[in-house]
């Protein structure tokens, strides 16, 4: 491909991005009234607002610099597919705060897989300031989906006990460091136990799936 087109491709794909951070950021804005119960859950839901907003800033300043349009029309296209990201918590009770975080975990892995995708084309396109980017973010996204391992049962453990359960504090104590003792166990040591394939087998989608 010729330089304009290696530019392009990055281009839609910073395009997706930016699209996606900001209906992330959209859905967390939705929640950071609802988790006054629960401190160390509102931290991180304010945390996690700043980190997207951050993001979705630098995202649209980057794909203005390489050209691509930021307006209404390109969010609106983008949102059918990825179904508005985190915007699910539209449908849940408003005091659900363990759903809300289970939805922000999924979103969560949604932008860190397509960030570990842009980042990938970025290199192999050699576009290095879009690499650094995409690593940055998914950095960042990777830190936020393990900060909700560590807090999402002690917020599952105050819904049961507002609902008039008795538990076992100890249980739950238990269950997060079983959770974490397999996220260490089934980390690859090395890219080639999973196997690589070449630019040409990847096809022709972008970070979230689309066509280029």
């Amino acid at each position: 491909m010729t330089e304009s087109q290696n530019r392009d491709t990055i281009k839609t794909y910073v395009g997706d991005m930016y699209a996606l951070e900001s209906h992330i950021e959209e859905a967390l804005d939705r929640q950071l009234s609802h988790f006054a119960d629960h401190p160390k859950a509102n931290a991180a839901i304010r945390r996690f607002h700043t980190m997207v907003r951050t993001q979705r800033d630098t995202m649209k300043t980057h794909l203005e610099a390489l050209g691509g349009e930021t307006g209404g029309a390109l969010k609106s296209a983008v949102s059918s597919v990825f179904g508005v990201a985190a915007g699910v918590i539209d449908k849940v009770r408003p005091e659900a705060m363990s759903k809300m975080l289970r939805d922000d975990y999924t979103a969560f892995n949604l932008a860190a897989i397509s960030y570990h995708m842009l980042y990938g084309t970025a290199l192999m396109l050699k576009h290095n300031e879009t690499a650094q980017l995409a690593e940055q973010h998914h950095r960042a996204y990777t830190d936020a989906v393990q900060d909700i391992n560590q807090i999402i049962l002690s917020v599952v453990a105050l819904e049961l006990k507002k609902d008039g359960h008795t538990i076992d504090e100890r249980a739950m104590d238990q269950a997060t460091e079983t959770m974490n003792q397999d996220w260490k166990s089934t980390a690859p040591s090395s890219p080639s136990e999973l196997g690589t394939s070449s630019p040409s087998t990847r096809g022709e989608t972008g970070p979230g799936g689309f066509n280029a």
